[in-house]
């Protein structure tokens, strides 16, 4: 199976715009996406104090805990992190999206013919 780095570049996100491309991602698995929170808060914790900050002491020795220059390191990892848990839960969701995006088409010529 691929692993796909993008939205755009999903099969089963083919299609849809921006919006709807987050709306179905973000909104649609609530109980994944808190599980993976959970988790990366976790990872957050640990590598900020296991890993981060002896590479931060160790390369930058001038970089103090209350710094501005930290707080920007500390932001980066956090977003990259946050970048990964999303392509990763992106790639484990793909069945469960295009089964979800074929429920929504489905339910989609059932409501335009009642505004008519």
């Amino acid at each position: 199976m691929a692993f796909y780095f993008r939205p755009d570049d999903v099969p089963e996100l083919q299609g849809l715009t921006r919006w709807e491309q987050r709306v179905l991602l973000r909104g649609t698995f609530v109980k994944e996406r808190l599980i993976s929170t959970v988790v990366l808060l976790l990872i957050v914790l640990a590598s900020v104090e296991f890993l981060v900050n002896p590479l931060v002491h160790q390369f930058v020795p001038g970089v103090s805990n209350s710094s501005l220059p930290y707080m920007a390191i500390l932001l980066v990892w956090l977003f990259l992190l946050i970048w990964l848990r999303d392509t990763v839960m992106m790639n484990l969701l793909r069945n469960k999206i295009g089964a979800r995006r074929a429920q929504l088409e489905a339910a989609a010529p059932v409501s335009d013919a009642a505004n008519e």
